[in-house]
């Protein structure tokens, strides 16, 4: 027994160094994937000896090969889509609908396009009618960073939400159903936090152009996404390349267009973290840490679940690794509306990082202090968000409660 109890300590220990390593080598600017990689030796070696290879080996499947083609058609089509010019034409028409909603909604659209330091390229689109509407760039800020985010929990093209399906063996469907409260709840909170720059945006600021929304029809590959993956029930990776064949149909884009998305798609880095998340996943579940975990972590299991997630992601700065690092971990807790807390964990303390790209290339790109926006903006929404978002599970929960009751 005692023995037993020594090897979980043991167990525990190596993880905790191994994250450890992970956070500083981030932190210092290292490439992720190496990071992680040094991190899964370091944890795996000293536990798994010879049998490090074969869990390793054994984690090349179908699921890890079909996670690898989502997330690079994904990465595909996010570029295509940013290199011609149907974006410019989205942007064009939301803007003769409402300069208030294209305040909001330009940040958003473009977030369906997930890319590293993404909220970089809608901060380029979106300035010209912030400056026009003379916001600071405190507002900017905000606006652009905050709402570019919106759909981190929720899209199926997200990195965090692929790898999530996998390591949860859940459907996207699923996913969306534990997640539409931090959705609407993340919405809510940047409206109500920036209702008075949004008062002040008048139908004055883009001046007089002729109305034309005609742009607005190429929104279509966002709406087949949709439609395939989640109403005809096929693959991500088949939808994806059959959207991608349209895409390309359609709008013909250059021979050096598409060799340019192709290369920007087949990230090695990216490639790399995928295949070490889902072994390391698979290593913590084969060393008995998410058992050991569950176990100590059950008395607490609502608050660990938050914050566990939250705590290494708000350290790396990287969206998806509240994914691959603490699901895996906290795996046998991630029931019902845990899942809910988790992801409102990992997705809030992405937002709040400091070392999160998008925040510090949006800030730079604006030229405002980064500690104003935290203390006037960021901060309460992401506060607000989480109070909503566990009044709704409250909620919920206690409907669920009341009408077992009734049955019994």
């Amino acid at each position: 027994m005692e023995l037993l109890a020594v090897k979980m300590v043991a167990t525990l220990i190596l993880f905790l160094i191994s994250i450890a390593i992970a956070f500083i080598l981030i932190v210092r600017k290292f490439n992720i994937a190496l990071a992680l990689g040094l991190a899964l030796l370091t944890y795996s070696l000293p536990l798994l000896g010879s049998d490090t290879v074969k869990v390793f080996v054994g984690t090349l499947t179908r699921t890890l090969l079909e996670t690898i083609a989502s997330l690079v058609l994904a990465m595909l089509l996010a570029d295509l889509y940013r290199s011609t010019y149907i974006a410019d034409s989205v942007v064009k028409s939301l803007e003769m609908l409402s300069p208030r909603v294209a305040a909001i909604s330009i940040p958003a659209i473009i977030g369906l396009l997930p890319m590293p330091a993404g909220a970089y390229i809608s901060a380029t689109i979106i300035n010209p009618l912030y400056t026009e509407c003379r916001l600071t760039s405190q507002e900017k800020t905000f606006l652009n960073y905050w709402f570019r985010h919106i759909w981190v929990t929720i899209w199926p093209l997200y990195q965090s939400i692929i790898l999530a399906s996998a390591i949860l063996n859940m459907s996207f469907d699923a996913i969306i159903l534990h997640n539409w409260s931090i959705f609407i709840a993340s919405i809510f909170s940047g409206i109500i936090v920036s209702r008075t720059i949004i008062y002040r945006i008048n139908s004055n600021c883009i001046g007089c152009r002729d109305r034309d929304f005609k742009g607005l029809v190429h929104l279509w590959p966002f709406m087949a996404i949709v439609i395939m993956s989640m109403v005809l029930k096929l693959s991500l990776p088949l939808t994806l390349a059959i959207i991608i064949m349209m895409l390309i149909a359609v709008y013909r884009p250059s021979m050096d267009m598409i060799k340019s998305s192709f290369r920007y798609s087949l990230d090695p880095t990216i490639i790399t973290l995928i295949i070490e998340s889902m072994i390391f996943s698979r290593t913590i579940v084969e060393t008995g840490l998410a058992h050991q975990l569950a176990v100590y972590l059950a008395p607490y299991a609502d608050i660990a679940v938050f914050m566990i997630p939250f705590i290494m992601v708000t350290a790396t700065g990287f969206e998806f690794t509240f994914v691959t690092i603490a699901f895996p971990a906290v795996l046998p807790l991630l029931t019902d509306y845990r899942i809910t807390l988790a992801f409102l964990g990992g997705y809030m303390g992405a937002m709040l990082s400091p070392a999160h790209a998008c925040f510090v290339l949006t800030a730079k790109f604006f030229r405002s202090d980064l500690g104003s926006v935290y203390r006037r903006y960021l901060i309460l929404a992401a506060g607000l968000t989480i109070a909503i978002v566990i009044a709704i599970v409250a909620i919920i929960n206690s409907t669920i409660f009341y009408l077992q009751k009734l049955e019994v």
